[in-house]
């Protein structure tokens, strides 16, 4: 899953589609108020539903692995 996929995702569960709100990929998602801990977990949900064969285990679901685009590719880049 690309950047423009992840950042249209986010988009689509955060910010209700709304692409006036500035979202780059380096961008802190927990920091800036975009989601939670528990949109952390509500993302990774998803994120195992559009991908089949993804399983991300519970102590994956963290802001290092999770918190901006860019770490999210990454992660999933390595899954």
């Amino acid at each position: 899953m690309d950047v423009p996929v992840i950042t249209a995702l986010v988009r689509e569960l955060f910010l209700q589609n709304d692409p006036a709100i500035p979202l780059s990929p380096g961008d802190d998602l927990l920091q800036i108020g975009v989601c939670d801990s528990l949109g952390l977990v509500q993302l990774t949900t998803e994120l195992e539903r559009r991908l089949p064969g993804l399983r991300v285990h519970d102590a994956e679901v963290t802001a290092d692995n999770l918190g901006s685009i860019g770490r999210i590719s990454e992660f999933l880049g390595r899954k």
